[in-house]
């Protein structure tokens, strides 16, 4: 199910159609368009609070668009036509990979970490896990440990952060890092599209 088909690139259409699945499977495996609507949802002047600038009310509702579902959905469709100008033939075996399920059972962890860390709890990743599949499982392997996937796992943002052979301890910290790292990418992101300053940025 897993193992890689011959490489062929798709047509233009086909193509454009692959890019889309990817990009869907990448919102699913870090979920940020989530995070962010609740984050939104949560304060009506968010992330202007949190910004050392001032920001009228046009580039607040356009770093609020940004900054959502849709506008995730945006940055990760940009990056993913940039991925396939140099990775179309690979695509179809990218996408069935993750929609396999690496991207559903990664976004479930990220999902269940983030609550953890709202509720001041621990995240239990066992129990995540709990109800997946031979299949999903495998994928998840795969996706994670397999070098041939190294550059998906750089499109998607996590890198070789995690790994399986690490701790449960240094795989919440590296997880930890990289959602960081993303929140910092999204954030710097939305003020250069909505033509907000960043701090520092002018004398």
């Amino acid at each position: 199910m897993l193992a890689a088909g011959p490489v062929v690139a798709a047509s233009p259409a086909g193509l454009d159609a692959q890019v889309d699945r990817l990009t869907d499977a990448l919102v699913v495996l870090m979920p940020f368009g989530r995070l962010l609507d609740e984050a939104a949802g949560r304060d009506p002047a968010w992330p202007a609070q949190g910004l050392d600038v001032q920001v009228s009310a046009p580039e607040l509702a356009c770093l609020r668009d940004e900054l959502s579902s849709p506008g995730y959905r945006r940055f990760t469709h940009a990056r993913v036509s940039r991925y396939a100008d140099t990775r179309a033939a690979r695509l179809e075996d990218d996408i069935e990979l993750l929609e396999s399920g690496a991207a559903e059972l990664f976004g479930k962890l990220v999902l269940a970490g983030a609550e953890a860390e709202s509720n001041g709890t621990e995240a239990d990743p066992d129990a995540v896990l709990a109800g997946a599949t031979k299949d999903q499982i495998r994928s998840f392997e795969v996706f994670f440990g397999e070098v041939q996937y190294r550059e998906l796992r750089e499109l998607a943002g996590v890198g070789d952060r995690l790994n399986q052979e690490s701790s449960m301890e240094a795989n919440e910290k590296a997880g930890e890092e990289m959602g960081t790292a993303m929140a910092v990418t999204l954030m710097k992101t939305a003020m250069e599209t909505c033509g907000v300053d960043l701090p520092g940025g002018k004398d």
